[in-house]
């Protein structure tokens, strides 16, 4: 999606900083709503950041356990996605690809856990779903726009302030994934997570493998996602050689036939991890209009349409 005009002198109702999963979804399920303006401003490209990065799978990652605090709004998010998909297929053109794929947790002491309903999708696709809906929706989309604060008086949210020049607005949703710590949200660091890519017939690992430091998870072209380190490096979001041989070598012992595959891609993102281990959602202590949406560390996929719809309810008009 092709940068918006510059918006100077220009209102909205609302408007969403941070154009990944989790923005896009609040911009999606705002739309649903008659009548609002909404515009999403986003430092980079769509949903080029860590959502089009990670791996897809819609369950936190074995032997990860999914908080207490968080698991409703887990199970509403699983229940959301297949409807959800549906509809942004129908209306974008673009196939998601959702697929409820299975998945099988092989622990390094031998113990093998099915997981029959393990869900996936195609991370990239979706991106370009969302990003195609909201253009049919007359969403305003600035991209390769940094926002530098927010415009606030007697403690209530005026408007964003951004290098093309303010944007007014009635309320604010921050959803700037790891990069939220910038403007205002404490706790929230990022978490590198390098991934690699290869080359596979459709069927050579029928579902996704899972290890205890590594995972494959097939798609339905048969290309094979590797992944994911953890590192806490601040910013750097820069590929290394040095991960690549590990990735490989870890994947190797999970599953040797991986052999004989050639390496396609290798890339990086940055995860939102929150010192409390569960994401932020709801109104901002210190500004009324503005709401939080962030931290969502290796799930934000997975929660995208549970977040959106709680932020719905938040923004009551």
């Amino acid at each position: 999606m092709s940068p918006g005009k510059a918006v100077g002198g220009e209102r909205f109702d609302v408007v969403i900083v941070g154009g990944g999963v989790i923005g896009m979804a609040c911009a999606e399920a705002l739309t649903r709503e008659p009548g609002l303006r909404v515009c999403i401003v986003e430092k980079g490209d769509l949903g080029r950041g860590a959502s089009w990065a990670g791996g897809g799978l819609l369950s936190p990652l074995p032997p990860d356990q999914c908080p207490d605090a968080i698991r409703p709004l887990l199970e509403e998010s699983l229940a959301l996605y297949p409807e959800w998909c549906e509809r942004l297929q129908r209306e974008s053109g673009i196939d998601p690809e959702y697929w409820v794929c299975g998945g099988d947790y092989h622990k390094a002491d031998g113990t093998h856990i099915e997981y029959p309903q393990m869900a996936q999708v195609r991370n990239p696709r979706l991106m370009k779903a969302l990003a195609e809906t909201l253009r049919r929706r007359r969403v305003t989309v600035l991209e390769q726009t940094a926002v530098a604060g927010w415009l606030i008086s007697d403690n209530v949210l005026r408007g964003v302030r951004t290098a093309r020049g303010n944007i007014g607005c009635e309320r604010a949703v921050l959803a700037a994934g790891a990069w939220s710590s910038r403007l205002g949200v404490s706790g929230i660091s990022p978490i590198k997570g390098q991934m690699l890519l290869l080359a596979a017939e459709p069927g050579t690992l029928p579902r996704p493998r899972i290890g205890d430091d590594v995972y494959l998870i097939p798609r339905r072209d048969g290309c094979i996602l590797v992944g994911s380190t953890l590192e806490d490096c601040g910013f750097d979001c820069v590929p290394t050689p040095e991960v690549r041989v590990l990735l490989r070598e870890r994947a190797l012992r999970l599953w040797p036939a991986l052999e004989a595959l050639p390496l396609l891609a290798h890339w990086a993102g940055l995860r939102p991890h929150c010192k409390d281990e569960k994401p932020i959602l709801g109104p901002s202590a210190d500004c009324r209009g503005l709401f939080v949406a962030t931290g969502h560390f290796r799930i934000g996929i997975t929660l995208a349409p549970a977040s959106a719809a709680r932020i719905v309810d938040y923004l009551t008009f």
